[in-house]
């Protein structure tokens, strides 16, 4: 004769307990892991942006080297920036878009109220967008946007590494950079002076402690160099992450 144990299965209590234990391990580390894919994704475009905007950018520094202050066109763009969209360098996303103004597909920062939807670095809806170098308005082919201009006595580009994706906050997703008018070394802002312009100081111009309406602009050489402003001791991404 086999005798066989008696199998016991789970009750219900047991199940409830289990599945209450991972809904609280699910809420504590998603969070966190969609944080950290999202700043990634924000890592990665912008090197790519970077490296987009520093291969179009060698073919001109010797045809326009020295004359970076050419008459402005309709656009409010030099002749500099006009080569830089139309000379095939950049690549749009709808090139037969393109109109009398320069312009391929304009991107707004603006809900359906007109309210403005661009952040500071600290999180903060700004009234308007930074006076000199503006935002970025020509969407890429890739989903990322650019902007360029000969503005405030200098010469301004910034990119938007996902377009019309979040955060649309700067030193987030917007960078922006200035031009040597005698190398044309794309100079990333808080570096240094540029032109008479000068974003250096990190606790005014990209600190999560700033309350300045350009909070944010001297982000890009921090991106650069991948260190954290507010933290040395962090890469600049891992701030982001917080």
């Amino acid at each position: 004769m086999k005798y066989y144990k008696s199998r016991r299965g789970f009750t219900l209590a047991e199940v409830l307990i289990t599945l209450g234990i991972i809904g609280i391990v699910a809420a504590m580390t998603i969070p966190t892991l969609i944080a950290k894919y999202r700043v990634k994704s924000l890592e990665s475009g912008f090197k790519k942006s970077y490296s987009t905007l520093m291969q179009a950018l060698i073919p001109l520094q010797n045809e326009f080297y020295g004359s970076m202050t050419d008459t402005i066109n309709n656009a409010g763009e030099t002749a500099f920036f006009d080569a830089l969209w139309k000379g095939g360098r950049i690549s749009f996303s709808d090139i037969s878009n393109f109109g009398h103004d320069g312009i391929y597909m304009i991107l707004k920062y603006k809900d359906s109220d007109g309210n403005n939807l661009i952040k500071d670095y600290a999180g903060n809806t700004l009234e308007q967008a930074p006076g000199c170098p503006q935002v970025p308005r020509h969407i890429l082919a890739d989903g990322s946007a650019i902007g360029g201009r000969y503005n405030c006595f200098a010469n301004w580009i910034s990119i938007d590494v996902n377009g019309s994706g979040g955060p649309n906050a700067i030193g987030h997703d917007i960078f922006y950079f200035g031009i040597n008018n005698n190398t044309r070394r794309l100079v990333p802002l808080g570096e240094g002076t540029y032109s008479f312009w000068n974003y250096a100081d990190h606790n005014t111009y990209c600190s999560k402690n700033s309350t300045d309406v350009q909070n944010g602009i001297g982000c890009t050489s921090w991106a650069l160099k991948n260190v954290c402003p507010d933290d040395e001791t962090k890469t600049y991404w891992e701030c982001l992450e917080q």
